[in-house]
């Protein structure tokens, strides 16, 4: 199985096994401890102030002094009533049961004292469970005569969370009994109030148990059940207040744990006032129903695992950290919109899931690392390079230091591989599948003269070769390639098969190509293997010049003399063998001295060179003198020396004198100037010869000075003797000058010479 496979299924069975985590801790309650800890310090930055409108009337051990043990009769709770009635209250609630029958005497004062008009009178009912015959409950009500008489009757249940406490209650109750849902006590004195459900009521399902804002344990008005009846208590203190009696005496039972660290236990009546508090400002905090608190614990989980298909170790880590802190981040801010996400499961997937993915995955490297390392170990490589030896003590610092040996061992690979192709003669390039350059060797990009990595093998040959020979090539490539990916005996031929071609700058190559594969054969890209043959196409060149030379121009003097010895060797018979011979004997000098100006090294005096030609035109005067022909010398050099090879000079000024008088026009001049130029890399002396003659052909004159070139016509125009004036050209280049042609107007040609002057000492 492979690595990517591998992990694939791992990663897969980790979501799933990470999902199923989360979804137990929220249908076990795994992480309420967490959550709730989390709510209560959350809850206790901002806690809601006491509402002044609520008095508590607390059955307290004052009062138990005062009138006996519990129970009390229940004349004296009319005669409470009855008392508060006076000061005209907003509402009185008395939460105490009420449902059995008690002495006859006292159940009738106390209904009189409920049926008496004047302020609303609540009374609590309480369920038994189980109740009977399947019953999930039984309602247990107040007494008729009190239920009769009291304005409203509701349930006064509350919830225990899994520490015991109590942060939330439920406004409606269904004991799935009748069918009939029962109001809590307080929205049943809120109704008593504005005539109509309360928002909190009418947006939560029946039966939702909502999260009650505490605000600080014993900020709500207080007063003890003996002082209503000893009527101490002023009559402003209780008008237009709602009233909660309640018990709050130790040992009585209606005491409860609530969060908070300002109170142990907080009196039932306390916390109905919370209760009453929150309906009126309708600032109840909501938790999420199970559907979206799944669905939100669920999602940070498998952004976190999504991610860990495209991230970096680090980027994971760093993910994982700011996901906790979302989610975190996102619990408080939606607290404080009233709404409450538990985020323990959440940051427990995030937790588990993060280690538990880094050990499978470092778990299944490792022993892809054992795997393929002990294949790169049995592999002969046959690569001159020693492979690094693994010493270490524990697994994980074996196979460390083994990545670490082949690492090493692949560097060196890499760098024997690029002195390779820094040490290659010839330009060498390697190509993906579609012709994208990926490799290239030092003598490649030299022949370009910029980096080709990257490039299309298309473009790299539309700028080397000229348009008439890029489309053999390109045929040569396509038909190479389809027999390579052909296999069998026409890959084999198509590797051995090889153009040749020549470059815009006229250096010759000889290219092959074969093919890129890896271990599993599968084709991968294309090496092109380029062989400069520049020198020996220009042997080849040469050679069928030379053959040319010693086939002409040699032969056809020889033959004159030949021809001329068969008849009388009279004076005129014998200048032509003399001219001949000495033509023969001028052409071979030049060959051999040509040969021989690229293995001698340059050994220079300084010569003034207007002397110099002044000397040269002085042998040509006779011949100048039968064409009658004038020179004119102007000398402007300011007696500039150069330093130069005397011989090579002369001869190099009599080729291009003896070609001015034999192609100038009979009759005409021949203009000989020397002037100094200055110049920034330093000052040189410039030459022209020049002539009225008819010119220079111009198909020959780009190519005057190349070696054994000449013209076909036999017009008289000035043309290439074979060697002359390439001679001409390797002895200015010898002595670091340059040489020029161009014809001049109107009729005529001009050779200019620029030759470096000799340093002054």
């Amino acid at each position: 199985m492979s690595l990517r496979l591998r992990l694939s299924i791992e990663w897969l069975l980790i979501g799933i096994a990470g999902s199923l985590l989360v979804i137990f801790a929220l249908r076990s309650g795994a992480t309420d401890s967490f959550d709730n800890l989390f709510y209560d310090q959350l809850s206790s930055v901002e806690r809601p102030r006491a509402d002044d409108r609520i008095l508590l009337v607390n059955i307290d051990q004052k009062s138990l002094d005062a009138l006996g043990k519990w129970p009390w009769k229940r004349s004296l709770h009319g005669d409470l009533i009855a008392q508060l009635q006076k000061a005209n209250p907003r509402s009185i609630t008395l939460d105490i049961i009420l449902s059995e029958n008690g002495d006859a005497d006292d159940d009738a004062a106390l209904s009189a004292a409920l049926a008496q008009k004047g302020s609303p009178v609540y009374l609590p009912l309480s369920f038994d469970t189980p109740g009977d015959n399947g019953r999930a409950y039984n309602i247990i009500q107040p007494v008729k005569e009190f239920a009769a008489s009291a304005n409203g009757i509701g349930h006064v249940n509350i919830h225990f969370d899994s520490d015991g406490k109590v942060r939330r209650a439920a406004l409606c109750f269904d004991p799935e009994t009748d069918g009939k849902s029962w109001p809590h006590l307080m929205e049943q004195v809120y109704r008593g109030g504005a005539k109509s459900p309360s928002p909190a009521y009418d947006s939560a399902p029946c039966g939702q148990a909502l999260l009650i804002p505490y605000a600080q344990r014993g900020s709500h008005s207080e007063i003890s059940y003996v002082d209503i009846l000893e009527g101490t208590i002023p009559a402003d203190l209780i008008t237009g207040r709602d009233i909660i009696v309640g018990a709050t005496a130790s040992g009585m039972g209606d005491n409860y744990p609530v969060p908070y660290a300002d109170g142990a236990l907080l009196a039932g009546s306390e916390i109905m006032a919370n209760m009453l508090t929150a309906i009126r400002n309708d600032n109840f905090t909501r938790q999420l129903g199970s559907g979206s608190n799944f669905l939100l614990s669920l999602t940070p989980l498998w952004l976190l695992m999504i991610g860990f298909l495209i991230w970096l170790p680090r980027t994971a880590l760093i993910a994982s950290l700011a996901l906790l802190a979302t989610i975190i981040l996102g619990s408080i801010a939606a607290l404080s919109w009233g709404l409450w996400l538990p985020p323990g499961a959440a940051l427990l997937g995030i937790i588990i899931i993060y280690p538990l993915w880094g050990w499978r995955r470092l778990q299944a490297m490792s022993n892809f690392m054992d795997k393929e390392l002990s294949t790169l170990e049995k592999e002969d490589a046959n690569i001159p390079l020693k492979v690094p030896l693994v010493q270490a003590g524990d697994l994980v610092g074996r196979q460390s230091a083994a990545l670490a040996g082949a690492i090493d061992h692949m560097r060196d690979l890499r760098k024997f591989l690029r002195n390779s192709l820094s040490d290659l003669p010839d330009p060498m390039v390697a190509t993906d599948l579609n012709d994208i350059i990926t490799l290239a060797s030092d003598r490649s990009t030299q022949s370009i003269g910029y980096s080709i990595v990257g490039k299309r093998l298309e473009f790299i040959f539309q700028s080397m070769l000229a348009e008439e020979n890029q489309g053999p090539m390109f045929e040569f490539l396509s038909k190479t390639k389809k027999a390579i990916m052909a296999g069998g005996e026409e890959r084999k031929e198509a590797e051995r098969a090889f153009i040749r071609f020549q470059n815009v700058e006229m250096k010759s190559y000889v290219m092959r190509l074969s093919a890129i594969e890896t271990a599993s054969g599968e084709l991968q890209g294309y090496i092109y293997y380029l062989t400069d043959i520049t020198d020996l196409a220009n042997a080849q060149e040469e050679r069928e010049h030379v053959l040319q030379l010693l086939s002409h121009d040699m032969r056809a003097p020889q033959s004159a003399i030949i021809a001329a010895l068969d008849g009388d060797l009279d004076r005129a018979a014998r200048e032509r063998i003399e001219n001949n011979a000495r033509r023969t004997m001028r052409l071979a000098q030049d060959f051999v001295d040509m040969a021989r100006m690229g293995e001698s090294e340059f050994a220079g005096e300084e010569l003034l060179i207007v002397d110099l030609i002044r000397d040269v035109t002085d042998n040509f005067w006779s011949l100048a003198k039968e064409r009658e022909i004038q020179f004119e010398i102007e000398d402007a050099s300011d007696l500039a020396f150069i330093s130069g090879e005397f011989d090579s000079l002369v001869r190099a000024f009599s080729n291009l004198i003896d070609n001015a008088i034999k192609y100038g026009a009979l009759g005409g001049t021949i203009r000989i100037s020397a002037k100094r130029i200055e110049g920034e890399s330093g000052d040189t002396i410039q030459i022209d010869v020049a002539n009225n003659g008819k010119g220079i052909d111009l198909e020959l004159l780009p190519r005057l000075f190349q070696r054994f070139v000449s013209s076909n016509e036999s017009d008289g125009r000035v043309k290439g003797t074979g060697l002359g004036l390439s001679y001409v050209h390797a002895v200015i280049k010898r002595h670091g000058g340059t040489i020029s042609a161009a014809n001049t107007s109107p009729n005529g040609c001009c050779f200019t010479i620029r030759l470096p002057i000799a340093p002054e000492e």
